[in-house]
C-alpha cells in the first residue's frame, strides 16, 4: 500500500460527466483531485507519475443498497467483521456502501445503527470502502409487497415510530435513507418530517398507486427502492409505483443490476426512461463474495446463494443478491449496455442523489477514489482517498 501523495496520472480512456473520454489528466494533490484535464493537452507537460494505457479509468463505485457482504452481516456485524467486508469491498473498487439495515423491531434497528455508527467512526480515516451513512428499508412497508421482509415487525410510519428511531443518538447520526411505502398512515406526514432532517426518502416495498406515489414527491421523496421488485407493478392504466418514478422526473431510480433481480432487457429499458436518473445497486447480502450454497442467516431467516449469485430463502424467495458491484457493473455491460451508462449509474448519479460533490466523481475537489479497470472489466488497480490499495483477484469469466 502507498500513502497519499501529489500524483499525475493520464489515463488512455476515463469517465468524465458521465461519458467516457481520454486521454484524461488527473493531478491529485494526497486524499483530493485538483485538476482533471481531457483531449490533446492531457498528454501535454511533464512526464506523469503513472500511464494508464489500455482499459478505463473511473471515480469508485458507490453502493447505496448493499446489507453485506463477505459473511457479514449489516446488521449485527463484530468490529472484525466489519473491517473485513470494508477491506473487501473496496478491494473490488466499491468505495462507498450505505449499509441496509431491513425490517426488524425498533431496538433491534437502533442497536444496528449504534454499530454502524462505531464503524463509521473507527474506520473514518482508513483507506477502506467509505460508510456513506445507513439505509433503513422498513419497516414502514407494505405486507402485500413484503418480499423476504418480517411482515409481523412492519407499522406504520406514526410520530411515535419515528421517535424511537431518531430519539436515538447514532440513528439520527447515520440514517441518511429510509425506504417506505407511502399509503400506510402517517406517510406523507414522515416523509416532511424526514426530509427537513435531510433524509432521503425512497418509495418501496410498496403497493401504492401512481397518485400516492406522487404525493410522495410531493412532500419531498427522491428515490425509490430496486425498481419493479416488491411494488406495485406497471399497467397500462395505473402506472403503479414503476411507472409512476419512471415517468416523474423529481425521483432517482435504484434498479439492481445483477441481471437477475430484473432482465437486463428490462435494465435497459429503465435505462433508456430515466437517463441520469438511474442507480444500479446490488442489493448484496450477507452470501456476497461467497461461494455459492453456503447457508447463512439473514433477516432472523436462512438464505444461500444458488448458481446464478442470487441469495435465496429455503422457500426460493429472493432475498437480495450474491456479487459484489463490479460483478454487477461487468454483467451489464456484457448484456450489450453503453460503459459508460452503466458506470455513470454506480458513480456520478448515486453521490448526486446524496447530494455529494465529494464522491463518485472525476473532478476538482472529488476525493481521490478511483478504479482501474481492465479491457474485461476486472478492477486491476484501485484507490481510497488517493491511496492505492490491493485490487481483489479477477472474478472467474
Amino acid at each position: 500500500m502507498t500513502r497519499p501523495r501529489s500524483t499525475t496520472i493520464v489515463a488512455e480512456r476515463a469517465l468524465v460527466d458521465a461519458g467516457l473520454v481520454g486521454p484524461v489528466r488527473l493531478e491529485l494533490d494526497g486524499r483530493h483531485i485538483v485538476s482533471v484535464v481531457t483531449g490533446p493537452a492531457a498528454e501535454q507537460g511533464a512526464a506523469p507519475d503513472l500511464e494508464l494505457r489500455q482499459g478505463t479509468l473511473s471515480p469508485g463505485l458507490l453502493d447505496l443498497q448493499n446489507n453485506g457482504s463477505f459473511g457479514a452481516d449489516f446488521a449485527d456485524a463484530t468490529p472484525e467483521q466489519w473491517a473485513q467486508v470494508l477491506a473487501g469491498l473496496a478491494s473490488h473498487g466499491v468505495t462507498g456502501v450505505q449499509p441496509t439495515i431491513i425490517t426488524a423491531p425498533l431496538d433491534e434497528l437502533n442497536a444496528a445503527f449504534d454499530r454502524i455508527h462505531a464503524a463509521q467512526h473507527r474506520h473514518a480515516d482508513d483507506p477502506v470502502c467509505r460508510i456513506l451513512g445507513a439505509h433503513l428499508e422498513g419497516p414502514f412497508i407494505s405486507e402485500r409487497r413484503k418480499g423476504a421482509h418480517r411482515a409481523e415487525c412492519m407499522l406504520d410510519p406514526a410520530p411515535e415510530a419515528l421517535d424511537a428511531l431518531l430519539d436515538n443518538p447514532s440513528t439520527a447520526a447515520v440514517l441518511r435513507t429510509l425506504t417506505l411505502a407511502p399509503e400506510r398512515a402517517h406517510a406523507v406526514a414522515a416523509i416532511r418530517r424526514l426530509t427537513a432532517r435531510g433524509v432521503v426518502v425512497s418509495v418501496g416495498h410498496s403497493d401504492a398507486t401512481a397518485e400516492q406515489v406522487w404525493a410522495a414527491a410531493d412532500a419531498g421523496a427522491t428515490m425509490t427502492t430496486h425498481i419493479f421488485n416488491a411494488q406495485r407493478p406497471l399497467q397500462h392504466r395505473e402506472p403503479g409505483v414503476a411507472g409512476a418514478v419512471l415517468a416523474d422526473e423529481r425521483f432517482y431510480i435504484g434498479m439492481i443490476i445483477d441481471g437477475q433481480h430484473l432482465h437486463p432487457a428490462i435494465a435497459r429499458i429503465v435505462y433508456s426512461a430515466a437517463p441520469g436518473r438511474t442507480i444500479g445497486v446490488t442489493d448484496a447480502i450477507v452470501t456476497a463474495g461467497l461461494p455459492s450454497h453456503t447457508s447463512l442467516m439473514f433477516g432472523g431467516q436462512p438464505v444461500a446463494n444458488d448458481d446464478t449469485g442470487t441469495g435465496r430463502r429455503p422457500d426460493g424467495t429472493i432475498a437480495g443478491a450474491g456479487i459484489i458491484l463490479d460483478e454487477a457493473v461487468r454483467r451489464m455491460i456484457t448484456s450489450g449496455l453503453d460503459p459508460a451508462m452503466v458506470l455513470a449509474s454506480c458513480t456520478e448519479t448515486p453521490a448526486r442523489s446524496l447530494r455529494s460533490t465529494r464522491l463518485g466523481q472525476l473532478k476538482p475537489g472529488a476525493l481521490a477514489d478511483l478504479v482501474w479497470w481492465d479491457e474485461q472489466w476486472q478492477p486491476r488497480r484501485v484507490w481510497v482517498g488517493g491511496t492505492e490499495i490491493r485490487a481483489a483477484a479477477p472474478y472467474p469469466q
